[in-house]
């Protein structure tokens, strides 16, 4: 191979290389449900304020800041290298001075990504200017959306240039442009004239309409999925498969606060019967993890009429007292 053909593949595997770096997921939730907006980069990501978020095709280097809906709530600033390929998760929560605190949650490979969350690919100007939320790909909600989004892949331009100026050497001239990062290089004193000339342009322009509505007879469901409608709140309980799970997942984390926040976590996207959310009080050691559940799945029953029966799980009176009266102020 000529030393001009060498190049030529060394700067093409240089290109490709960049056009192929690791990417990242990133998924942050408010373990005490308060909402926030997201700025990556300095770019604001959600319109609309979040309590569990997932941001796409990210760099592994990530600079965040998270501003809460709450002006009480002090802004959260971090800059973070993580590890590429990963879908890594973040909780929002407050320690005991309660001061709101950033803690890494877990990763797992992005093929094993979640589903169920409200996502949003990593989008370089401001949410406000280019809305392009993805719906939920569970059923939390009925609603509609009209959903227009327009992307552009990076472009690669690799132009080599060679002049002979006398019958030994060459000028080479390489153009590299990737998403908007340019790169110029001449090189001299080559042995063969030739003239090669390659433009690789991937782009896609993407416009998606997507309208989705629900009714409440749309809402009958027969195969046991959970079901939410924003008039009427839950309408079927979980199957018993994905409740299983669910519980599992939750009896197998070993700390208590983590334990919590997976429960509230996976109760957010399900709808539950009371039976259900008893089985799950009991997974807590501690009267004051019992009744912090009880509280919070409250919103996700289907049977709130017999939710007084989750009193019965606990360890001390004042404990059911407690839920009584929250039930009487709801």
């Amino acid at each position: 191979m000529s030393k001009t053909s060498k190049l030529f593949v060394s700067f093409l595997f240089f290109a490709n290389y960049f056009l192929g770096q690791n990417k990242i997921n990133l998924i942050i939730f408010s373990e005490d449900s308060d909402p926030f907006y997201v700025f990556i980069n300095g770019v604001k990501q959600n319109i609309n304020p979040e309590t569990n978020v997932k941001f796409t095709d990210l760099s592994p280097n990530v600079s965040l800041r998270i501003k809460f809906e709450d002006i009480a709530l002090p802004e959260i600033k971090k800059t973070m290298p993580m590890e590429p390929n990963i879908e890594h998760t973040f909780r929002i929560k407050k320690d005991i001075n309660k001061q709101v605190k950033l803690k890494y949650f877990g990763g797992v490979p992005l093929t094993e990504s979640a589903t169920g969350i409200t996502t949003i690919a990593y989008q370089s100007s401001n949410a406000d200017e280019k809305p392009i939320n993805v719906a939920p790909e569970s059923n939390d909600d009925a609603y509609t959306i009209n959903q227009t989004s327009s992307q552009s892949t990076a472009i690669t331009t690799i132009n080599t240039q060679v002049s002979p100026t006398d019958n030994t050497s060459e000028n080479i001239s390489v153009n590299i442009n990737m998403g908007g990062v340019g790169m110029n290089m001449n090189v001299n004193g080559m042995s063969q004239s030739s003239q090669t000339s390659v433009t690789s342009v991937n782009s896609s322009q993407v416009t998606s309409q997507v309208n989705k509505s629900s009714s409440k007879s749309e809402q009958a469901v027969d195969n046991g999925t959970a079901v939410k409608t924003k008039s009427s709140g839950c309408q079927v309980a979980t199957s018993t498969a994905n409740f299983t799970k669910m519980k599992e997942s939750i009896e197998s984390k070993p700390f208590s606060d983590t334990k919590l926040s997976t429960a509230k976590l996976a109760t957010k996207n399900a709808c539950l019967s009371v039976n259900q959310i008893k089985e799950i009080t009991k997974l807590f050691a501690m009267d004051e993890d019992k009744l912090a559940y009880a509280k919070y799945a409250y919103t996700y029953c289907i049977d709130k009429a017999n939710y007084y029966q989750v009193g019965d799980v606990f360890s001390f009176s004042t404990s059911t007292e407690e839920l009584n009266n929250f039930l009487s102020e709801n």
